[in-house]
């Protein structure tokens, strides 16, 4: 038998003649294992401890933790085979760190060299070869798989099953392969061709894979079949790629160099938004298996958007060229998606500057039409081939590492953002120097002398840019020749070189200052000091009426505003210039140009109007009008004239303001008179040009603030200006002959500084009070709009029983996707809550039943409820619903059939008075109509005795008939109806319990009930008299006046006992859960008193339950089938907090100082609610049934952020399958309902979880994930424990790797992705390498 022996350091790995090995080492200093054949000794009993897979050091731990983990699951069955994998795993680890310099590496090896130590010779199998055990082991793992792979509806237990034997059947497979030649074993070939990379994230696409769902859908094979259309690529031997290229990603990756994860991670992304964008085509007018040209021009308008705006921009012609044949277009258009997408997904930090992703596109994009075209360089002759393509990570390499150096060294020359704001870049600064043509400059292969690149040292000298940047090992040599030619240069060409000069800020430069405070609100400013100045000078006029402002004196002095606002717009100008200055360098010529002529325009104008005020001040020229007419001249002054010429410079604004379609096309048009237009009103920049709302939004906008500030001037005129005018002259005419403070005033001669003392308070008053007007006109506004839209339609529980009723059409005008015969759902009014008498969808009010009851379960769940609660809330699914009679849930009939007891006992009169009465209240009328109909049922199913079932059908149907003839008040004496409740209700509870003990007891109350209805209610009991004569009633029953047949006698002498027979009853009762549903539900009905209406009790149960009754009586959108919708994602960041309590965090010494104290104080009901679902009576129960996970979840979910944001956000998955499950499943399915359904019919569920896939994917960036991993943090052990729970819950991390490289230590940055498989972390597939350049910014 072969063995694997440990031995003592020597030279190498050595093998036994006739094996191999793949996993040679040759460093003779590094300590080695021997491969040895020889005979085992006979089987020792052994019970071997897993060997921890998951603290490894990062040097390795992605390589050998799946052959660690395997040989956990296989150690108690198969000892050797898990002893091998961790041979297996200790080569591999020992090859890629010989010297084990890297972190943790040396404890590793030892602890693992230990325990293959301890296993070697207590796992040896006498007879058998390791090789031979170990083929028999992993084909029994691999047929197992091959059998059941092409299943997608396994239950997750046989899933869970599969996956395990997938995972061991590929690694087995692997260490098969270092002691097996492939080549002689059949295995081994049938091996190859199943056992190829199975993680995922959401598509297995690598054959090998399990069959999911996902993996069936038409529009997934469509996007899939696009994908790998390859058809009139360039070969793949010109890129040194050894056969054919499997899909248009491992074209583009070959061709410039992307990662292998990133082109998965891309493809999988690419996939799924063509799958998702065929869905939501209107139109199908192509094959189902074929994806339509909408779809993908849909995501190219959407992707390149963008781009295409940076071209017009910079007056550029686009770089994606399309061919004029239909069918390669397609081809090209994916193909230039999926460049962009693999830019983008290597871009790292350089996704902030999204236009430098433009240039970085543009130029790839122009060689990737070069290589398709089979274009020549005009320079080499030879095909056109990428500047940085053709070595694995050569884009990250060569672009994206050049690019963020740059960010990384003007980052720190911040010094942490204590350095000057002017004296380095950041994100912005960089990104906006490609808003400008200047950015071609920069060359493609870029010109690393470019002064893009150069960044100033602080406190340094200036380093050699060419040597500055990092370079990969692969270009030492030429680096080396470059610096030798520069040395052998003279020095009169190097004193030729041009020094290259830092760029420096671009557009704008920050200074801080409380000038800013005008500067950035200037118009604001403006507006109200020259509104003050109008007002103060109407009151000091004394005017009667608004005409009187015509008035040549006071028009004149109000116009003096225009005075004050020319010395304002010259303060502007200043502030400008100086807010600028630091960016003079980098700044546009035309923009300089602009702010010295605002300065010089203003200037003049502070001139001009004073002066002329000054001049021709009273001096007027008029003009008499006509007779009659309002005005009886015009007069005016050439001041006049001066302030119309000064406004007209603001008339093209405000003519734009009020037409935003022109002057949004003047921002965002490149012809030259529009770039005049705008040159004076905002700078040529990229971003923020064409933001302007539509008319529509532009007038409310208007109308709004004009109301605002009409009443706000109107109040500061009347009630602040105004009065201060009389007092004011008062105290100018008071002269100043002593003044009392003459030693801090000496000279003071007028009472200006008691005026500034009146006045101030009252300026401030006017400055501030329009946040006031603003936040009345808001409410008024915001109430009205919520009246008219239906905001908070249900606030209360009252409310909510009200319009409960209304509840199942609201949710089929909302939420059931309309049929293509009904089209839209529209309600008739604004002021209107009633919806429309539409046909309603199929099966609709079924449906709401099924998310009502799910609403409720959950609120169970969460334990906002109890479990009485629930059932008093929960709506019963039957058959009736199909034809839209609907069992309301209890606790909106509670009381009401105790109600109507009362008033039918004591009623007297007229039987229509009584009817009209008890169907006053419609929750009334239900309760009574399904308590008789829940009776009957019930008695349907308890007398099985034919004479028995005879009688009752025969009492139901007199009283149907007196019912039907409006006489049963007549014939029934009510006044015994609180007799027959009660024992109707004892009847129920012993249905309930179900003892068959107390079969005499049901008898009795039968009994009971029977004597009760045919003695005191029925007046004319001719019921009776049937038992004597033989007869036939309409049922077609005849009875007989037999004695021993009708009643049959047990014990004693009851001959005239109906149900004295035990075979007559059908009791107890089968223990089926519908069945004794509606019994519960019956015995409910009867007797639920008041306290009822305040179901549910807890306060956030109310605030959902009646959110989700507001959210379907507001104006909406008519919803789409899952189907169609579109897709979402969601991303959560996390840093260190924590996840869940520890147990040692809840408990304390003193309760009253812990945790669990405190939120059993704060949730008191919820606390009693989760004691009832896990069936215990205090903590200490929790703790002796082993239930304290369960605790540390509910204190977390209460306590901890993100534990309660994760459970929130997978309720959007869960909504999402139930909606789906809504747009999917047949009556049968619904009857049984969502989670019976979700237990019994896999292949459903198996769809809903692959459209749930489709659509909606949450993510947690948890930073620290990585070094909580590496340290044992329990937070890592919670975060696993978060995705074992919801298990399409993803994390995002990024991870610090040490790779050796000639011997040392060298740290790798990758961007992962990860999800659980089985309860282990599983990367999926996208371990994406970052920049190597320390943290990332």
């Amino acid at each position: 038998m072969s063995e694997i022996v440990p031995a003592e350091p020597i030279g190498g790995i050595y093998f036994e003649p006739g094996e191999t090995s793949t996993a040679t080492a040759s460093a003779s200093e590094a300590p080695r294992v021997t491969l040895a054949i020889t005979n085992g000794s006979n089987t020792v009993e052994y019970v071997p401890e897993p060997f921890d897979s998951e603290r490894l050091p990062t040097v390795f731990a992605s390589e050998i933790q799946r052959f660690l983990r395997v040989a956990n699951l296989l150690g108690k069955e198969e000892p050797r085979v898990a002893y091998l994998c961790r041979v297996h795993a200790f080569v591999i680890a020992h090859n890629l760190d010989k010297n084990s310099s890297g972190r943790g590496v040396r404890q590793f090896k030892t602890s693992l060299l230990h325990r293959l130590e301890q296993d070697e010779h207590v796992t040896k199998k006498k007879g058998t070869s390791d090789i031979r055990e170990l083929k028999n082991v992993y084909r029994a793992y691999r047929d197992y798989y091959i059998r059941h792979e092409k299943a997608f509806d396994l239950e997750q237990s046989r899933r869970e099953r599969l996956i395990n034997a997938r995972d061991i059947a590929t690694v087995l497979f692997e260490v098969l392969k270092t002691v097996t030649d492939p080549a002689s074993s059949q295995a081994l070939i049938q091996g190859n061709a199943i056992h190829k990379k199975t993680e995922f994230n959401i598509l297995p696409l690598e054959q090998g894979g399990i069959q999911h769902a996902i993996t069936q859908k038409s529009e997934i094979k469509a996007a899939i079949a696009v994908i790998r259309n390859v058809r009139g690529l360039p070969p793949a031997q010109d890129f040194k790629k050894h056969g054919a290229f499997v899909d248009l990603f491992d074209f583009l990756q070959h061709c410039f160099g992307f990662q292998e994860a990133n082109v998965a991670n891309q493809r999988e992304h690419l996939i799924l938004l063509l799958a998702n964008m065929q869905t939501r085509q209107t139109h199908n007018q192509t094959s189902v298996l074929k994806l339509g040209e909408g779809g993908v021009d849909e995501l190219m308008r959407k992707f390149f958007k963008n781009y295409t705006n940076w071209c017009k921009f910079l007056e550029r012609k686009s770089n994606i060229r399309l061919p004029l044949v239909k069918q390669e277009s397609q081809q090209y258009k994916i193909l230039y998606i999926g460049l962009y997408l693999l830019i983008w997904g290597e871009a790292a930090n350089l996704r902030f500057m999204p236009e430098c992703l433009c240039y970085i596109f543009h130029h790839m994009a122009y060689e990737l039409h070069g290589i398709l075209c089979g274009a020549i360089s005009l320079t080499t002759w030879e095909k056109v081939m990428p500047a940085y393509g053709g070595e694995p990570e050569s884009f990250l390499n060569n672009v994206v590492t050049r690019i963020y150096t740059v960010i990384k060294q003007e980052v720190d020359n911040s010094k942490g953002g204590a350095a000057d704001y002017s004296v380095w870049r950041n994100y912005d600064d960089l990104n906006e120097y490609f808003w400008s043509p200047d950015c071609f400059k920069i060359g493609w292969p870029m010109r690393l002398d470019h002064e893009f690149f150069f960044v100033k040292s602080r406190n340094k000298p200036k380093p050699d840019v060419k040597n500055a940047l990092v370079v990969s090992p692969g270009k030492t040599k030429e680096k080396k020749k470059r610096e030798k030619r520069d040395e052998e240069e003279p020095e009169d060409t190097r004193e030729e070189i041009h020094e290259p000069q830092w760029l420096g800020k671009t557009n704008f430069v920050e200074i801080r200052s409380f000038w800013q405070i005008f500067r950035c609100f200037d118009r604001m400013w403006s507006f109200f000091i020259l509104s003050l100045q109008a007002i103060i000078i109407i009151a000091c006029h004394d005017l009667g009426s608004p005409i009187q402002l015509l008035d040549a004196v006071v028009f004149e002095d109000i116009i003096t505003i225009f005075i004050t606002s020319a010395y304002l717009k010259l303060i502007q100008a200043i502030l400008d210039i100086a807010f600028m200055w630091k960016a003079r360098y980098t700044m546009e010529y035309s923009q300089k140009v602009k702010l010295v002529v605002k300065l010089v325009l203003a200037t003049i104008w502070t001139i001009v109007l004073p002066v002329c005020y000054a001049n021709s001040r009273r001096k007027y020229t008029c003009y008499s009008t006509k007779y009659g007419s309002l005005v009886e001249e015009w007069c005016f002054t050439s001041y006049m004239v001066a302030a119309a010429i000064y406004l007209t410079t603001n008339a093209v604004e405000v003519v734009l303001f009020f037409v935003p379609a022109v002057a949004k096309y003047i921002e965002v048009s490149n012809y030259k008179i529009c770039r005049v237009l705008s040159w004076w009103t905002q700078p040529r920049i990229y971003v923020g040009r064409g933001m302007q709302e539509d008319q529509v939004s532009v007038l409310k906008y208007t109308l709004f603030w004009i109301l605002v500030l009409s009443c706000k001037f109107v109040f500061s005129y009347s009630f602040e200006v105004k009065p201060l005018i009389a007092p004011t002259r008062q105290i100018m005419k008071i002269g100043v002959k002593k003044y009392e403070w003459h030693e801090l005033f000496p000279k003071v001669k007028s009472n200006a500084g008691a005026i500034v003392a009146v006045w101030s308070p009252v300026v401030i008053v006017y400055f501030m009070d329009t946040q006031i007007w603003y936040s009345v006109f808001c409410t008024i506004i915001g109430g009205l709009y919520g009246v008219l839209h239906h905001l908070g339609e249900i606030r209360t529980l009252g409310m909510l029983r009200s319009k409960f009723d209304s509840l199942p059409s609201a949710f089929n005008v909302c939420l059931i996707p309309p049929s293509s015969k009904r089209g839209k759902k529209k309600r008739k009014g604004l002021l209107s809550n009633i919806f429309q008498k539409l046909p309603d969808e199929k099966n609709a009010t079924a449906k709401f039943v099924v998310v009502w009851n799910q609403i409720v379960n959950h609120l169970r769940l969460e334990d906002l409820i109890s479990n009485r609660e629930m059932d008093l809330m929960m709506m019963p699914v039957s058959s009736e619903l199909f034809s839209a009679k609907v069992r309301w849930p209890v606790f909106l009939l509670a009381n009401k059939f105790s109600t109507a007891l009362t008033i039918a006992k004591d009623f007297e009169g007229k039987e229509e008075i009584l009817v009209k009465k008890i169907t006053k209240d419609k929750y009334m009328f239900y309760a009574v109509r399904e308590c008789y109909q829940s009776l009957k049922y019930v008695l349907e199913i308890l007398v099985v005795g034919s004479i028995e079932k005879r009688i009752i059908c025969d009492i139901l149907s007199e009283i149907e008939k007196h019912i039907q003839e409006t006489s049963l008040l007549k014939n029934f004496n009510l006044k015994v109806l609180p007799a027959l409740h009660a024992k109707v209700v004892e009847l129920a509870e012993l249905l309930m319990e179900g003892d068959k003990d107390h079969q005499h007891k049901v008898v009795k109350a039968l009994l009971d009930v029977f004597e009760l209805v045919t003695n005191d209610m029925m007046v004319d009991s001719r019921i009776l008299d049937m038992f004597h004569f033989p007869e036939q009633n309409e049922c077609g029953f005849v009875y007989f006046r037999n004695d021993d047949q009708l009643f049959d006698s047990v014990e004693m002498n009851r001959d005239f006992y109906p149900f004295a027979n035990e075979n007559s009853i059908h009791f107890p009762l089968p223990e089926s859960g519908p069945l004794m549903e509606k019994i519960k539900r019956f015995h409910l009905l009867l007797t639920v008193k008041d306290t009822a209406m305040d179901v549910p009790a807890n306060l956030d149960a109310r605030r959902r339950i009646s959110f989700f009754a507001t959210s379907l009586f507001t104006d909406m959108p008519d919803a789409p089938k899952v189907h169609n919708m579109m897709p979402f994602c969601v991303i959560t960041p996390h840093y260190i907090e924590d996840i869940n309590f520890s147990l040692k965090e809840l408990g304390s010494d003193k309760e009253e100082d812990s945790i669990i104290f405190y939120m059993q104080k704060i949730y008191p009901d919820e606390w009693t609610n989760f004691l009832e679902r896990m069936g215990c009576d205090n903590r200490k129960s929790l703790e002796d049934e082993h239930k304290t996970e369960d605790l540390r979840l509910w204190a977390s979910f209460r306590g901890q952020t993100l534990s309660r944001t994760v459970r929130g956000m997978m309720y959007y998955r869960e909504a999402l399958k139930l909606q789906a499950f809504l747009d999917m499943a047949e009556e049968e399915d619904i009857l049984e309902g969502y989670e019976t359904a979700e237990r019994g019919n896999r292949a459903l569920f198996a769809r809903l979880e692959a459209l749930a896939d489709m659509k909606y994917t949450y993510v947690i960036s948890c930073q620290s994930f990585a070094s909580q991993k590496a340290s044992n943090d329990p937070r890592y052990q919670d975060m696993i424990d978060l995705m074992i729970r919801y298990p399409s819950l993803r994390v995002a991390y990024v991870e610090e790797k040490e790779e050796i490289v000639q011997g040392k230590p060298h740290k790798v940055y990758s961007s992962k992705l990860v999800k659980v498989v089985n309860g282990f972390e599983q990367v999926c597939f996208y371990n994406i390498k970052s920049i190597s350049l320390g943290n990332v910014h």
